[in-house]
């Protein structure tokens, strides 16, 4: 998974790039505009296979014994009504973020009305034509940005916060977790040094947080054997882990 910061990163380069394709050779617009998605899913699909942890091959993992395995893990993940609830506010943003798309598309449409008299006001001024472009493309998109940025503030203030990782199933063994699809995701360990697992017996999961701040939680009506697990084989040491009732 994508950190926030890296998302933000890769968005803000994509969106200097795509002003200057338009500033330069606006017909290939397009272009910009699919290569910045197939290296997105590429990097999500890189990060999902390596989540977090050592890293160590799928196989290796697969190969050694298991120590628990659980396959109904969502099931359980759907009786925790506070998951739920997030669940809920996701997809409460993702909906505004798709209503917003008719507001975009307007706004770059007015921007390419006024763009050529925008364009010969910066070059009476000395502007260079491309450098003029670059910036008044910079400013529509970073409009655009903001606007996003803004929605998803006032949404989420009234959410309880992004939910976790959920697998729908995953298998333990002493080489560490092998999560069931999500393009072969595999938590290797040792988890990385500063890594948090958490238990909570009353909801039937625990929860691995990284030094990131990405979190994993699984569920299963063996929670306790999956901490003490956790604790045995993923942790480097486990002086400062403590036990959470609370998620």
């Amino acid at each position: 998974m994508l950190s926030e910061r890296m998302m933000l990163i890769i968005g803000q380069v994509y969106l200097a790039i795509l002003s200057l394709v338009l500033a330069i050779a606006p017909r290939y617009y397009m272009f910009v505009f699919i290569i910045y998605f197939v290296v997105i899913m590429a990097l999500g699909m890189y990060s999902a296979r390596s989540s977090g942890g050592k890293s160590v091959p799928r196989e290796e993992i697969e190969k050694v014994r298991t120590l628990l395995k659980e396959d109904k893990a969502f099931e359980l993940a759907m009786e925790d009504e506070e998951l739920v609830k997030q669940y809920a506010g996701q997809a409460k943003t993702i909906l505004v973020m798709l209503m917003l798309f008719p507001v975009y598309i307007l706004l770059f449409k007015s921007a390419s009305m006024y763009h050529d008299e925008i364009i010969a006001r910066l070059e009476s001024l000395g502007v260079n034509s491309t450098i003029a472009g670059f910036m008044f493309w910079l400013l529509v998109f970073e409009t655009m940005f903001a606007i996003s940025q803004l929605s998803r503030r006032i949404v989420a203030r009234g959410g309880r916060g992004q939910p976790p990782l959920v697998p729908h199933g995953f298998r333990v063994t002493e080489k560490g977790i092998v999560v069931k699809g999500s393009f072969g995701q595999v938590i290797g360990f040792p988890l990385p040094e500063g890594s948090e697992v958490k238990l909570n017996e009353a909801k039937n999961y625990v929860e691995i947080k990284y030094p990131r701040g990405n979190r994993v939680r699984l569920y299963t009506r063996k929670a306790r054997k999956l901490y003490e697990y956790i604790r045995r084989y993923g942790l480097q040491h486990d002086a400062g882990e403590k036990e959470s009732a609370s998620g």
